[in-house]
C-alpha cells in the first residue's frame, strides 16, 4: 500500500461568466477548491469543491485544509476509513463534509488509478454503467422569451429534459412552467425554486408542476423544512418533491427523516456531502426507504465526474445535470464532460475520474496554494 507524499490544495478563481439563480440574489462567485494527493508509487487523484459567494471569492475552505493537509502526509493512501476518522475526530469535526469531499474525492480517484479502472468499478459499479440522461440545468434568464429561446436552442443540441431555475416569485415562475409546457409538450421538465418560496407559494407552483407534468419540483422550500415538505406532499400528490440537497448531508439524518419521508427523492452533492465514502451510506440508507436518489453534479468537471461515477456505480440517479452554458464549470481539465446529440452523457474514458487536468491552467487560475510533502 502507498503512502501519501504529497498534498496539493488549490483555491481556483478563474475569468468566467457568472449567473444568478433568483431574482433574490446577486450573481454567484464560484470558488473551486482543488485537491492532489500523491502515493509512493507518484500516482495522483484529484478532488474538488465549488463553494458559492456574492461579492468575492471564497478562501474559507483553502484555509480550512491549511492545517489538515499536513496532517495527512504519512497516512496509508488507501486506508480510507481511518482518514475519514482522522478528518472527523469521531464526530466531533469542526470541519465542514465539503472540505473533507475533496480528499476522499481525491484518495477514491487515487485507489481506482492505482488498480487501473474507472471509479465507478472501484466502487462496485456494473462494467456496462457508462451512461446517464442528461437534463440541462438552466440559469435565471430575463423573460419568458429568453427561456423559450433558450429552450429552444438546448433540445436542438440535444437535450430531452431541462431544468428552470426562476425568479422566485411564485406568480411568475408559475406562467414560466405554463408557457414552457406549452411551447414543448414532450419535455421532461423540472423546476428549482432554490428554497425562495412561502408555504402558499410552494403550493401555488406544486399544483401547476403537477398539472404541467412535470419531472419533479426541486426546492419549493428550505432544506430544513422537513413538516413542510410533508404536508405539501399530502396537499399536492400529483408532482414529486426533491430538497435542494445542499444542507441535510449525514446519512443518519436523511434516515432519521425518511422514517416520514419529507422527499419523494435524495439528493445531495458528492462533493457536499463527504466524497464517495459518504456517499455509499446514503445511497443505501435510499435504497432501504425505496427511493431514488438525484444526485447534483452542477459544478466543475471534477465535481461532474465524482457524481457521475457515483451514480453509475449505484444505479440509483434517474438524470445527470449538465450546467448550461457548461464553459464556466471546465477551467483547467483537458476533455469536459459534455451531453450529446442523443441527450446522454456519458463517464469520462480511462482510470479513476477520468479528468484530465491542465497544470498550465490550473496555475493562471490559483488564487491560493496550501502543499505539504513528506
Amino acid at each position: 500500500m502507498g503512502e501519501i507524499v504529497r498534498v496539493e490544495a488549490r483555491a481556483l478563481a478563474p475569468d468566467v461568466a457568472r449567473f444568478r439563480y433568483t431574482a433574490r440574489s446577486d450573481e454567484v462567485v464560484t470558488t473551486t477548491t482543488l485537491v492532489r494527493v500523491t502515493d509512493t508509487d507518484g500516482t495522483t487523484g484529484v478532488g474538488a469543491y465549488d463553494s458559492d459567494s456574492f461579492g468575492d471569492h471564497d478562501r474559507a475552505p483553502i484555509e480550512t485544509l491549511r492545517p489538515i493537509v499536513p496532517r495527512l502526509i504519512g497516512l496509508d493512501a488507501e486506508d480510507r476509513d481511518h482518514v475519514a476518522a482522522l478528518l472527523t475526530e469521531d464526530g466531533t469535526s469542526p470541519f465542514p463534509p465539503a472540505v473533507r469531499s475533496t480528499i476522499d474525492v481525491a484518495l477514491w480517484d487515487l485507489a481506482a488509478r492505482r488498480r487501473g479502472e474507472p471509479l465507478r468499478s472501484t466502487l462496485g459499479g456494473p462494467p456496462d454503467a457508462t451512461r446517464l440522461p442528461s437534463y440541462a440545468s438552466v440559469p435565471l434568464l430575463d423573460d419568458e422569451s429568453a427561456y423559450l429561446d433558450s429552450i429552444e436552442q438546448l433540445t436542438a443540441a440535444g437535450f430531452a429534459a431541462v431544468k428552470l431555475h426562476a425568479w422566485g416569485v411564485p406568480e411568475r415562475d408559475a406562467a414560466l412552467v405554463r408557457s414552457v409546457r406549452a411551447a414543448f409538450p414532450d419535455l421532461a421538465l423540472m423546476h428549482d425554486a432554490e428554497g425562495r418560496y412561502h408555504s402558499d407559494g410552494a403550493e401555488l407552483v406544486a399544483r401547476v408542476c403537477a398539472d404541467a407534468g412535470a419531472r419533479w419540483f426541486e426546492a419549493p422550500l428550505p432544506d430544513f423544512d422537513l413538516d413542510g415538505f410533508r404536508r405539501l406532499r399530502r396537499t399536492v400528490p400529483g408532482v414529486p418533491l426533491l430538497a435542494a440537497g445542499d444542507a441535510i448531508w449525514d446519512h443518519r439524518l436523511v434516515a432519521d427523516a425518511l422514517r416520514d419521508p419529507p422527499w419523494d427523492a435524495v439528493r445531495f452533492d458528492v462533493s457536499f456531502a463527504g466524497g464517495p465514502t459518504a456517499a455509499t451510506a446514503l445511497m443505501a440508507v435510499a435504497a432501504d426507504a425505496g427511493l431514488d436518489v438525484e444526485l447534483i453534479s452542477y459544478g466543475h468537471t471534477v465535481i461532474q465526474a465524482a457524481n457521475l461515477h457515483t451514480a453509475l456505480a449505484f444505479g440509483r440517479t434517474t438524470y445527470f445535470e449538465q450546467a448550461v452554458p457548461p464553459e464556466p464549470f471546465e477551467h483547467g481539465v483537458r476533455r469536459p464532460i459534455r451531453t450529446g446529440q442523443d441527450g446522454l452523457v456519458h463517464a469520462p474514458e480511462g482510470p479513476g475520474l477520468g479528468v484530465e487536468l491542465d497544470d498550465r491552467a490550473i496555475d493562471d487560475a490559483t488564487i491560493a496554494l496550501v502543499a505539504a510533502s513528506a
